[in-house]
């Protein structure tokens, strides 16, 4: 796609308004005017380029789900010098490479040095290997519903890990719930249980023949894939430090 200055350049110095602290899109009159889509496009490509970190979403101040944001250093950077911003622009003209699929990537490879549990270790590296292919190939049923199974495994780790009661299968939603309500000190994205309704949806539309099946936006799967990120991440930390 066709990246847009203003865009790019409206993003960074809103987040160096708020910086180092997490940046809601939608606070920018401008960014809420653009949208959600073009905007998340925008921050993704940022985040690629090392500008802006910690992308997840939120629900904005102003309406809906957005994908928040951080200004790393060097975006800081970016918005105090002109000169330094239109450097790291002058990247976009570089072959375009995918953020998304390669930050799953990347969990691939945290995943292959963690405590990951090893009674299905090698399933879970298969499944994020599957949902970077899946997105780059821009099917993003198949994407969100993988990501789904991802974070049943993830939040399953959590209940065993702090002993809390909860039924042998219980489902995605479920698991959310259980968790929040034992008030122990794991963080879970307040967005989860709204994400994991995208995740269901998707998962009852492809194996229902009588259900009309949406196919869901480029977005909506970057935030299903934010959100499991962030789940994985934090539960592999934790185990590293177990």
């Amino acid at each position: 796609m066709e990246y847009k200055l203003e865009i790019l350049q409206e993003i960074i110095k809103l987040g160096a308004n708020y910086y180092p602290k997490m940046t809601d899109p939608s606070e920018s009159e401008i960014l809420l005017e653009i949208g959600v889509a073009p905007v998340t496009a925008h921050i993704e490509k940022l985040s690629l380029m090392g500008l802006v970190k910690d992308a997840s979403p939120i629900f904005g101040k102003k309406g809906g789900m957005w994908i928040g944001y951080s200004l790393s250093d060097k975006g800081y950077e970016c918005a105090q010098d002109e000169k330094i911003f239109n450097e790291y622009i002058s990247k976009l003209k570089e072959k375009p490479t995918n953020e998304i699929s390669n930050s799953v990537r990347n969990l691939i490879e945290l995943s292959k040095t963690s405590n990951t549990n090893p009674n299905y270790k090698d399933d879970f590296i298969a499944t994020l290997n599957e949902i970077a292919i899946c997105f780059d190939n821009e099917c993003y049923i198949a994407t969100i519903s993988l990501c789904g199974k991802i974070l049943e495994f993830a939040l399953m780790e959590i209940v065993k890990r702090n002993n809390i009661e909860i039924r042998e299968k219980a489902m995605l939603g479920q698991l959310i719930n259980k968790i929040r309500e034992s008030n122990i000190n794991e963080y879970l994205d307040p967005a989860l249980p709204e994400i994991s309704k995208v995740i269901s949806y998707s998962r009852n539309s492809a194996i229902h023949y009588d259900e009309k099946i949406p196919i869901p936006s480029r977005e909506q799967c970057i935030m299903v894939i934010f959100a499991m990120k962030d789940v994985v991440q934090r539960n592999i930390t934790n185990n590293a430090s177990a």
